[in-house]
This record gives C-alpha cells, structure tokens and sequence, in this order.
C-alpha cells in the first residue's frame, strides 16, 4: 500500500470567509490521494460540515484582535510554535497557506520543518489594506515558498515584480461539489435581484440601491446577503429611498443554495476584487448576473453579452439600463443562464484540484 502524503491547510477560522470556503473545498478534494489536515489559527464560529477524513487542529481558543505591533509579533510567533509542533508530530511534509498571516506562517513554520510551503493570495494585492509591517513580511518572505497560487493574471503581474514568475501559478477557486449539487434550474424564478457580499464600501451595495430605487420595481424584490459595519446606514437609506418595504437585509447565512435558486437576477457592484467567489457561484447557479468591470476578477469570468453584463464600476446608468433589460428580457436571461453554466464548468472542484495535485506531487 502505497503511504499518502500529508498536506495541512493552514486558514485563519472556519468562518463564512471565501478563503476558508476554497481551503475547505480543496482539502476535500485532497482526501482521496493525502492526508489532510486543517490548522485553524482561531476557534471561532464553524460555518462548514468537515469531512470526517480531514484532522482539523485549532491553534487557539477565540479571537482577539491584538492592539499592536508586539503584540501581534508575539501571537504569531506562537501560532509558528504551534504549527512546527503539530507538523513534526504528524510528520506533515506540505504546508498550504491561505490569506497573507497564513501564507507567512506557512513559510516560516517550513523553515525549521522538513516540509515544503504552498500559498495562496486570494485579494486584489494594490488595494489590499494590509499593515506596512505585513506588507513588508510579504516582500521579504513569499520569495521563499516553493510556490504563489493567485487567481488571476492581474495578480500574478504584481507579484512577479518582487518573486520569481516561474514560481506563480495561476488557479482559479474551486466551486463546491456540496453546493453545486444543490443546483436548480433556472426556470419560474421569483422576481428576485439579489446580491451576496459584505456590507461595506468596497462591495459598494450603496450603487445598487440607489440604482434599484430608480427603477420601476413593481413585484420585484431586492436581497442583500451578508454583514458588515454598513448595515445600518444601509437600511437607513432604503428608507430615504422609499424603498424599505421592497429589500430585504437577510444577514449571513449557511443555506446560500436556497437563495441562489430563487434569484432572477445576481448583481455585484464591487469597487476593488480578487476573485470573487459570490460572483462564481451566482453563474454556475445559472443566475443572469450583472458586475461591475474591476480591475481583477469579474471580466475573466464573464464576457459581456454572452454569459452575463459588465458595466464601468460606480457608473449607476449603465448599470440601470442593464437591470432593465435583463427585468424585461427573458429570453435573453435564458440565454445568459444557459452559457454561464457552460463557461463555469472549469471551476468546478474536480478540474481545479487536478490542477493543485500536478503542483503539489510534482513538487515533491
């Protein structure tokens, strides 16, 4: 019998983070060839059904932000501590990095370990609001992984100014096998325009509010899924709008299926993105799906007029005259259904883990 290799994630929580929702999905896909592991740095709130395959360790009980420099020296010095132990104990020889303090312990912790490190950067890397220290432990540190998994050509054209370009891979984020197989057809949709995402001024929910209040919008609803520090003044502002009575503020949820299947419509109105996962999902739900056309991510998943629109970010006309269309034309949402789930067949779990399995084994 052949002895499998032995991969550890390492990920901050097991929160509702796209992060963690794309380590989550590869370290199952990596159960049928590894064994598995998931460092979690904090235990918070869990939001996934784990295999049962998968060892999960958490490094420290709850969260608490530290409130300065030393101190978060000190806390990631001992998750390093941590992860070295946990490593040697269990003879892990590949370490995979998620989100920039999982990539940098990764890298670190492979120092003194026989193991070799893999991360991941999921953030659009010219707008990420990282400190100067963590910018800085990035410049100096990512040369040393064996290698940078990033999403998209955007990103891989800033690292390479500071890492070697052969050592960026370009993989996109799998779409689960669990919430694909939930999938409905999209057919007697309720009119329903929804969008998923935080609440905050990069997601930029404010445009597709005052868009959707400019609209006639009779029998239609619009429902905004997620948190985050602009809830309220959102809410606040549909009652300006005269609009309160039409959206509905659903919060996190675990069954985002449910509301995929229901949608006539998806609108993202990002300002800045990576790769946006919400976005992925909405089209291989089939969901006619609007977005705006930042700087990475949403172009290299729909190409305008054939599997969905692209509108210029914050410009609130075009957006209007494409919620129109698409509230009036149900043809032409058929049309965008059918092809966004032909084009999105390349993100699913099966074909994107084919593609960490060649880096991985042939690494090592």
């Amino acid at each position: 019998m052949i002895k499998k290799k032995k991969v550890a994630f390492i990920i901050p929580n097991l929160e509702a983070g796209g992060a963690e929702r794309v380590a989550v999905t590869l370290a199952q896909k990596f159960t049928n060839e590894y064994d598995v592991f998931l460092l979690v740095l904090n235990k918070t709130k869990v939001m996934y059904t784990i295999d049962s395959h998968i060892q999960i360790h958490f490094l420290k009980e709850g969260y608490i932000p530290s409130r300065n420099w030393l101190m978060a020296l000190k806390s990631n010095l001992n998750f390093v501590k941590k992860i070295i132990k946990t490593a040697k104990d269990n003879q892990i020889e590949v370490l995979i990095g998620f989100t920039a303090t999982g990539n940098i312990l990764a890298i670190l912790s492979s120092f003194f370990l026989k193991a070799a490190s893999y991360i991941c950067e999921r953030n659009n890397p010219e707008v990420s609001q990282l400190s100067f220290f963590r910018n800085l432990c990035i410049r100096i540190l990512y040369p040393f992984a064996d290698a940078l998994i990033v999403q998209t050509d955007f990103s891989k054209n800033y690292f390479q100014n500071f890492l070697n370009p052969q050592k960026i891979q370009i993989i996109p984020n799998p779409i689960g096998e669990n919430l694909l197989s939930k999938r409905e057809i999209y057919k007697n949709r309720e009119n329903i325009i929804l969008t998923v995402g935080r609440l905050d001024d990069n997601k930029n929910q404010k445009l597709l509010l005052e868009a959707f209040a400019n609209l006639n919008t009779k029998n239609w609803k619009l429902v905004l899924v997620g948190d985050g520090v602009l809830k309220t003044e959102y809410q606040l502002l549909t009652k300006t709008l005269s609009i309160s009575d039409k959206v509905d503020f659903v919060g996190t949820v675990s069954d985002i299926e449910s509301y995929y299947n229901r949608a006539k419509l998806f609108v993202f109105t990002s300002q800045s993105e990576g790769f946006p996962n919400a976005l992925l999902e909405a089209l291989c739900f089939g969901i006619p799906c609007i977005s705006s056309d930042c700087n990475s991510g949403p172009s290299e998943m729909i190409q305008h007029k054939e599997n969905g629109f692209l509108f210029e970010t914050n410009n609130q006309k075009q957006l209007e005259i494409q919620m129109i269309e698409l509230m009036e034309n149900d043809s032409l949402c058929l049309k965008f259904s059918s092809n966004a789930i032909q084009s999105t067949a390349k993100y699913h779990a099966t074909e994107v883990y084919k593609k960490w399995h060649s880096l991985v084994f042939q690494g090592n």
